[in-house]
């Protein structure tokens, strides 16, 4: 069955920003092999989520500025009824933006996040 994201929700500091066009939920690595001198070993890691996103850019407002993202909340909505909520969101990287000529313009923006809540 295929999954659609209905809506992404970026709250920060009092304001929403919903221009998001899509959404990628980043790899979470679990635990990190270790070599010993006889055999291998593992070691469990500290989470860190990623997400990315990209921010269609307005033609008929100022652009948000995703510098100042620090602490704020990305809520994604699914079709299926399951909402993933990343709490403790920071701005990462903000990507060049791409024109195609037909469409809107668009941003790669790269969050990291504290938690994650589904």
């Amino acid at each position: 069955m295929s999954e659609y994201v209905v809506s992404v929700l970026l709250e920060v500091n009092g304001q929403n920003i919903d221009d998001f066009k899509a959404v990628t939920e980043g790899e979470l690595e679990v635990a990190k092999q270790i070599n010993l001198m006889n055999k291998t070993g593992f070691g469990r890691m500290t989470a860190r989520h990623g997400v990315e996103v990209d921010y269609v850019v307005p033609a008929d407002k100022a652009e948000f500025d995703f510098k100042t993202v620090e602490d704020g909340t990305l809520t994604i909505d699914k079709q299926n009824g399951v909402r993933t909520t990343y709490t403790g969101v920071w701005t990462l990287k903000v990507g060049a933006t791409k024109y195609d000529g037909e469409n809107e313009a668009v941003r790669t923006i790269t969050f990291g996040a504290t938690g994650k809540v589904e």
